[in-house]
């Protein structure tokens, strides 16, 4: 064979194994561009759930309930067609133990339900109709006396614990702001109390909050309330004025929402739930485990008296009375009252 038959024999070998790379390079890329596997998988795909009605999950989630013993304390359905309650668990009841006898109960039904502890006490339930949320409960234990600590006022590793007293302003609250300890007051916007309640509450060293009515924004009661540094919100958090505003909201509707890391959000236990002088313990409870708590009790309270009475000498039994705005910022907080 000549040289020139040679080199043709040459070109044609490579031209053919630059063909043969390019289409094993397409047969290689191309399922992988399209989101395939080149393999066929023998394993089926897992079924999704059956879509449940959402009045057959209701009645899946009562008697469910009932079955654990849990008992009603409050439930009502929200303006989003969601169903929120808090239940009281029975004496003894373990949360891991309820969590998975619901998710059994639910999985016998072929229903989508998630159980997950809550402020180290309970245990929030949330079952879904299909792909919305229907159902948000809140399972709480039936706790004893709340813990006490034989620590020194100037222990900088107390339980911090906030009073946010709601719905000043209708009346004097010059009982409420003589305490000797800081509080927090949400004064509702345009009432007839409003500006002296603010003044005095800001001149004693107590914290000004705007209550926010549902008929306006949060924004618009905070500019109604003279000295107003944070708001008291019903509901999912929200923004305030200032970025170094505190938002104090029920504790049962930060689960589950979507909150801006740069807000200050403050959790707080409602006396409304079940009589104030108990959620005032409940609140003990969660601040000796998690560090800080909050209770929003109304002015109105006949057990306000009380619970002020006793944030006055909260120091005796090694808890903290601190305000909504440094409760918040728990961990910012490194020096003694």
């Amino acid at each position: 064979m000549d040289s020139g038959a040679r080199q043709s024999l040459k070109r044609y070998f490579g031209i053919a194994v630059v063909i043969f790379a390019v289409v094993a390079g397409v047969v290689w890329t191309v399922p992988a561009f399209l989101g395939t596997d080149s393999v066929t998988s023998d394993t089926p795909p897992l079924p999704a759930k059956a879509t449940v009605a959402p009045e057959a999950l209701d009645r899946f989630m009562e008697d469910a309930l009932q079955r654990i013993g849990a008992k009603a304390v409050l439930s009502r359905e929200d303006d989003d067609g969601v169903i929120r309650g808090i239940f009281q668990l029975p004496e003894g009841a373990e949360n891991t133990m309820i969590g998975q006898r619901l998710r059994r109960f639910a999985d016998e039904e072929d229903i989508e339900l998630y159980a997950s502890p809550v402020d180290g006490l309970d245990l929030e339930v949330r079952a879904y109709a299909g792909p919305s949320l229907r159902q948000q409960v809140l399972l709480v234990p039936n706790l004893p006396a709340p813990p006490t600590f034989n620590k020194s006022v100037r222990a900088l590793d107390r339980p911090l614990l906030s009073i946010v007293v709601t719905n000043v302003g209708d009346a004097s609250a010059d009982a409420i702001l003589k305490v000797t300890v800081p509080v927090s007051v949400a004064i509702r916007p345009y009432t007839p109390f409003a500006l002296r309640s603010a003044r005095i509450a800001a001149s004693s060293w107590h914290e000004v909050l705007a209550h926010v009515p549902r008929e306006m924004t949060p924004q618009e009661a905070q500019r109604a309330v003279p000295l107003a540094t944070g708001i008291w919100f019903d509901g999912t958090p929200v923004a305030p004025l200032g970025t170094h505003d505190v938002v104090v909201v029920p504790a049962d509707r930060i689960s589950g929402a979507r909150t801006p890391e740069a807000l200050r959000v403050l959790p707080a236990q409602r006396s409304d739930r079940k009589d104030s002088l108990s959620t005032l313990n409940r609140a003990r409870h969660i601040a000796s485990r998690m560090g800080r708590s909050a209770l929003v009790v109304s002015a109105d309270d006949p057990a306000l008296e009380t619970i002020l009475a006793w944030a006055e000498k909260a120091h005796s039994e090694g808890y903290r009375i601190v305000l909504a705005s440094e409760a918040a910022r728990s961990s910012e907080i490194t020096g003694p009252l």
